[in-house]
């Protein structure tokens, strides 16, 4: 089959029909017909849950022959060395390093003379998954560079620009939309552009900014998106065929802000210049996140008008936190709290947590899903663990005070849906509970 991309001009890019990453030899075919010589296949981790890695063969067409173990060890974010193999059909096998368990098998794998193929592995505990790479494609032109992208993170659809560097997004059009796990390419002039990914089908959500990424002459790669530690940024890794991995780590942080200071009162918070939250009122729980540098941020807050006085907050890279203003003891104070966004294990479960914002009843607070305790003791100021939960409708939720047992609010008719990840923001105005559902994604 012909390797060659077509040429389908669009806003300066040529754009490939897409096809999954386990059929990229189908897409693309396997290089000249006189390569020649042995099979050869290497193993690339990029699974944030099982940071060492085997790669093991065994022969369909012998009935005798046993599991060879052909890379072992290979740590997160590493490749292995290419083994050689002999022209035959193979099942390919991925496990832990040191267990016998298998995570993924690749059966039927006909590994021809000259054939050259790259596994990668991705994902978490319980969420493993590979791909495979064909690594004989053809270079591309000269001036040109072929790119192929894979989304692997817990991002969801994530659209792709490439642009010169003061290029506007609302003045382009991604160059691939769209993008999951499944392979899209494209053919691009070489040089060094600006990559920036965005949420699927939204411009203004940035996920991540690469103002010098360099793409080679004549090169072919693939860029793979990985996920961060919040689950909506990523991360990005380029592989150029038969090359080392390049590691492009989000320099970025989200940042939201949340109410509940006491009496009904009302604040607004500004992080490096940025407005995270206009004057809002108790119980008002960000609806969207600001994207800002890690590091340590400076904060501008006031509330009722007045302005307070606090220390920077120190964010990771790749991290999503909400930043909840509230009444202590003291007075004013802030929580910075970090967010797990990334989706729930199963896509009929939905994953929730409970902030607890409540400054005039300050007390722990428990939830009752169905009459049945889901989350326990969270205190003032502070969000719980997140838990997984079955989806569905007409939820009745329950919040008591744990030391005393007391009901502070019921809410029915409450509806989970699915792969969702939802935050139940708990407030109060004095004697008054209010109980704020947000779901973030």
């Amino acid at each position: 089959m012909n390797n060659q991309i077509p040429n389908i001009q669009t806003a300066g890019m040529r754009a490939v029909t897409a096809c999954t990453l386990l059929l990229l030899a189908a897409c693309g075919g396997s290089g000249d017909d006189d390569g020649g010589g042995d099979a050869r296949v290497r193993l690339l981790n990029l699974s944030e849950g099982y940071t060492s890695l085997d790669l093991i063969s065994n022969s369909e067409s012998d009935d005798e022959d046993e599991d060879e173990t052909r890379a072992t060890a290979v740590a997160f974010e590493d490749v292995s060395d290419y083994v050689t193999l002999d022209p035959d059909d193979y099942t390919i096998k991925l496990k832990r390093t040191g267990s016998g368990s298998i995570l993924r098998s690749f059966t039927g794998e006909q590994l021809l003379e000259g054939d050259t193929y790259t596994y990668v592995a991705f994902g978490e505990v319980g969420a493993f998954g590979a791909l495979r790479i064909d690594d004989t494609l053809e270079e591309a032109d000269p001036g040109e560079t072929k790119l192929y992208v894979a989304n692997l993170s817990s991002a969801g659809p994530l659209d792709v620009y490439i642009t010169d560097t003061d290029t506007e997004l609302d003045d382009t059009t991604p160059v691939l939309s769209g993008v999951t796990t499944s392979l899209s390419g494209l053919s691009t002039d070489s040089g060094t552009w600006r990559l920036r990914v965005t949420a699927g089908g939204d411009n203004d959500d940035v996920r991540l900014d690469l103002e010098d990424f360099e793409l080679p002459d004549g090169g072919v790669g693939a860029l793979i998106l990985t996920s961060t530690r919040g689950g909506t940024l990523a991360n990005a890794i380029y592989l150029p065929q038969e090359g080392e991995p390049v590691r492009h780590a989000n320099n970025k942080a989200r940042l939201r802000g949340a109410v509940g200071v006491a009496n009904g009162g009302s604040a607004s918070i500004r992080a490096a210049g940025l407005n995270v939250l206009s004057t809002s009122t108790t119980g008002v729980i960000g609806s969207r996140y600001t994207l800002l540098d890690a590091g340590s941020v400076p904060l501008t807050i006031a509330v009722n008008g007045e302005p307070v006085t606090v220390p920077n907050v120190s964010l990771q890279a790749g991290a999503d936190y909400t930043l909840l203003v509230w009444s202590g003891a003291e007075g004013v104070e802030t929580s910075l709290l970090l967010d797990d966004n990334r989706p729930p294990g199963s896509s009929n479960t939905a994953k929730l947590r409970m902030l607890n914002g409540m400054s005039t009843l300050a007390a722990p607070l428990t939830l009752s899903m169905d009459f049945s305790p889901l989350i326990e003791g969270t205190m003032p100021g502070e969000v719980s663990d997140p838990i997984e939960v079955q989806s569905g409708t007409d939820r009745q939720f329950d919040i008591t005070n744990t030391t005393s047992a007391g009901l502070v609010l019921t809410r029915t008719g409450i509806t989970l849906q699915n792969n969702s990840v939802y935050t139940f923001f708990m407030t109060d105005n004095g004697p008054t509970a209010i109980g704020v559902m947000r779901r973030d994604r």
